[in-house]
């Protein structure tokens, strides 16, 4: 009897061990002072988890293998906490496309206003929070930026990413008090924040679990892309076309442009393309510029007149004429509701003060993306006659 009570009770210390031993990790983890206090809120977090938690992040991880596996990477890369990967989880479940009631969008779930700030461009064009790749990077410079704001106490600077910086600073004045237990106690600090915090706590507790680790290792990406340069007013169709998929495929890749034309105001930018389709996008589509066929580069814009608008409004809206507007479409001076427009793309002046060496393994997609100026805007400037480029020789860079 005395030992199989001796085995009960090192079972139950075993027990408490690993649990205090998490808490502790968790603690450490977020920063959060560790006094009696912190331990039993994690500790009361950990003990609401149940399988279904489990079971729904599980299903969360695999049904959005691409941006789980490349926020992993880029998080690994900086030597940064594998818990922000559980606060995209708690603001969009990892979706480039959600949306919340307050205008926030993307998988990082960036106001308009903290999105510009740091240098995504949202516009009637281009949403660039919806950029998985782009906003992740601008996401870790935000993050990054609260973090020193708060002296590394991370769970200050993450619930800050949620109701902003100038509200945390607020909430740790009036409490004159930043401890995890006073903040989450305090009714001046926001439910929705709250709720936030303990969310990704939680998701960093489940993400111990043996299962769960399970899924996250085996966590692979469904489509890789590749960055091409393209010029200002390329569409999604004419680049979807030379590659063999239709404008909805393009658009799966390219959830940040919303027009399905690259921005007409910007001499290049970019898109993504599935990478096995890279070959066959220089082939077909760098190919036919070259050759000075240009069946897939696109001439015009097009726009559909709205209700009261005029060729002077429409010409001032697209940075061209209305001698060039009417010469195009053969106008009259009414215009109807819903025609379209074909608005001309204008020619890029080169400039060749710039030169670049070519080095052995460039191609024209990488130089174009190390330049920041698109394929066919290259060719032209060099009269570039064959896809295969030679080492050593120089090219302008417009």
């Amino acid at each position: 009897m005395n030992k199989l009570f001796s085995i009960f009770t090192i079972f139950i210390f075993t027990i408490t061990l690993q649990a205090n031993t998490l808490i502790d990790e968790i603690l450490n983890e977020f920063a959060i002072p560790n006094n009696e206090k912190n331990k039993e809120i994690v500790l009361n977090i950990e003990k609401s988890i149940d399988q279904r938690d489990v079971n729904e992040f599980i299903k969360i991880i695999k049904s959005s293998p691409d941006n789980v596996y490349m926020v992993k990477k880029e998080l690994e890369k900086i030597d940064a906490p594998e818990f922000l990967l559980y606060l995209a989880m708690v603001e969009s479940k990892f979706l480039n496309r959600a949306t919340s009631s307050k205008k926030a969008s993307g998988m990082w779930q960036f106001m308009p206003r903290t999105a510009k700030s740091f240098g995504l461009n949202v516009n009637a064009q281009i949403d660039e929070r919806r950029d998985p790749f782009l906003s992740t990077d601008t996401a870790f410079k935000y993050l990054d930026f609260l973090n020193e704001r708060f002296e590394d106490k991370w769970y200050i600077s993450l619930m800050a990413y949620n109701c902003g910086d100038g509200c945390m600073k607020k909430v740790i004045r009036n409490n004159k008090n930043d401890d995890f237990s006073t903040i989450l106690t305090s009714n001046k600090t926001p439910r929705e924040t709250k709720n936030f915090i303990k969310r990704i706590i939680k998701n960093r507790i489940i993400s111990k679990n043996m299962d769960a680790r399970i899924a996250l290792s085996d966590i692979k990406p469904e489509n890789l892309v590749e960055k091409i340069k393209v010029q200002g007013g390329t569409s999604l169709a004419s680049v979807g076309n030379s590659i063999g998929l239709s404008v909805d495929e393009m658009k799966k890749y390219n959830p940040h442009i919303k027009t399905s034309v690259a921005p007409k105001d910007q001499n290049a930018y970019y898109f993504y393309i599935p990478e096995e389709k890279l070959n066959l996008y220089a082939l077909n589509y760098i190919g036919q510029i070259i050759r000075g066929e240009d069946t897939f580069a696109p001439s015009y814009n097009i726009h559909v007149v709205a209700k009261d608008e005029t060729i002077e409004s429409i010409a001032k809206k697209w940075d061209t004429t209305t001698d060039e507007l009417i010469k195009e479409n053969d106008l009259s001076d009414e215009l109807e509701i819903g025609k379209k427009l074909k608005i001309p793309i204008p020619i890029i002046a080169f400039n060749d003060n710039k030169e670049y060496t070519i080095k052995k393994g460039d191609t024209l997609i990488a130089i174009s993306n190390k330049f920041d100026v698109d394929v066919a805007t290259l060719v032209a400037a060099n009269d570039i006659k064959n896809l295969n480029i030679k080492a050593g020789d120089t090219i302008v860079i417009p």
